[in-house]
């Protein structure tokens, strides 16, 4: 992506660029003395993983945007090297998930797969579905409604024509 000129001309890169802040808001607000620190926010969504008998459990919360995907893909493709990986994510948590969530679990399944193990799709919240209905990724990631569907083998293999 091309730097973008900021109010002095100077060009920032993505990664230089400022927060967008609210109407009215002055931009030296967080930074007047005697003011108490903020701690700088991170993504709105998070990812959680738990060791369980048998199975690796990866919850989303919140919203799963770029920002969440580039923060935790090496997590998550950690989770993808051992030999015959069982992975379960669930998705119930979710409240918004964009493009780069849905490619991110769709090359994670794919990296499973390919060790040999097995990936399934906890979801119940119909946006969602919907979505994976609209991409036609609702034939890839196969959305199973629990934790305890998905404790039975699922290979992540799709639907079978």
């Amino acid at each position: 992506m091309a730097p973008h000129p900021d109010e002095s001309g100077r060009r920032l890169s993505s990664t230089e660029r400022e927060e967008p802040r609210a109407i009215g808001e002055e931009p030296w607000a967080d930074e007047q003395e005697g003011s108490a620190g903020t701690e700088q926010e991170g993504p709105a969504g998070t990812v959680l993983t738990r060791a369980e008998p048998g199975r690796t459990v990866v919850e989303l919360h919140g919203e799963i945007d770029l920002a969440v995907v580039l923060e935790t893909t090496p997590q998550l493709y950690a989770l993808t090297t051992a030999p015959a990986p069982r992975l379960v994510a669930d998705l119930r948590p979710v409240t918004f998930i964009d493009c780069s969530g849905l490619a991110l679990l769709v090359d994670i399944r794919s990296r499973v797969l390919a060790s040999g193990g097995s990936f399934t799709l906890v979801c119940v919240d119909h946006r969602v579905l919907r979505l994976l209905r609209i991409t036609g990724l609702d034939d890839v990631l196969v959305a199973v409604p629990s934790l305890e569907e998905g404790a039975h083998e699922h290979t992540g293999r799709g639907r079978e024509s």
